[in-house]
């Protein structure tokens, strides 16, 4: 499994107890790499799709190799703050987000094989509707589970667009305070940190997914079977 924009591998993790075999790509090395996952440290817009179908990262010249199926959360960041007008009611044009995801959907795509791409819901007025919502979390490609888990929420709900309704006024505070930090924090480094933690897939979504890529897997074995 190939998992773009890896973060804290909460893709992979899922993935990795089922025995699959995981290649996670970021231009921050994760904290810690579990055992399994293969990290390279490029960036996502150096990767292309060879004639014979594999994902290189052209300016390494690094051969990849082929994927049986692709996972990948583009930044959200620029997304966020056009869910959140409360804090931002005037959010500058996420265009940086939107090449991103765009450059991640065609990679994707071009690689032929089952993906989904996780984002923000309110990435979808610039990117197109999500195949599916599960909570804060919109999904986008073509092995989006059926059902999905419910109840699903973020650390702090950053993108959720609604995260501050339905809160009491404490919750609200810390929830104005954690935002505040994660907006205003003095190092780059401890928001990127803050923003990742945040961003990282949660196991009842990612288990989801990973199951759910195992039984295409299987339909797909089926059917040459049948066809041989």
């Amino acid at each position: 499994m190939l998992d773009l924009f890896c973060g804290r591998l909460g893709w992979s993790k899922a993935f990795l107890a089922r025995g699959w075999e995981c290649v996670g790509v970021d231009l921050v090395r994760p904290p810690e790499i579990a055992g399994g996952v293969r990290f390279i440290q490029a960036d996502v817009y150096d990767l292309a799709v060879s004639e014979d179908g594999r994902i290189v990262n052209e300016w390494k010249l690094l051969n990849m190799g082929h994927f049986d199926f692709i996972c990948a959360s583009s930044p959200c960041e620029q997304f966020s703050v056009h869910g959140m007008k409360c804090f931002h009611p005037n959010p500058p044009y996420p265009e940086l987000g939107i090449k991103l995801f765009n450059h991640t959907r065609q990679l994707c795509e071009a690689s032929g094989v089952p993906y989904v791409m996780e984002n923000v819901r309110a990435a979808q007025q610039f990117v197109g509707k999500a195949v599916r919502l599960c909570g804060p979390f919109a999904l986008w490609g073509n092995a989006v589970p059926l059902i999905l888990p419910q109840g699903i929420r973020k650390g702090v709900s950053i993108g959720s667009g609604g995260a501050v309704k339905g809160m009491t006024p404490e919750q609200k505070k810390a929830y104005r305070k954690q935002f505040a930090a994660l907006q205003m924090g003095s190092k780059s480094s401890d928001r990127q940190a803050e923003t990742a933690k945040w961003a990282t897939i949660p196991p009842e979504l990612a288990n989801c997914v990973a199951d759910y890529a195992e039984r295409l897997l299987e339909q797909g074995a089926e059917a040459r079977m049948e066809a041989e």
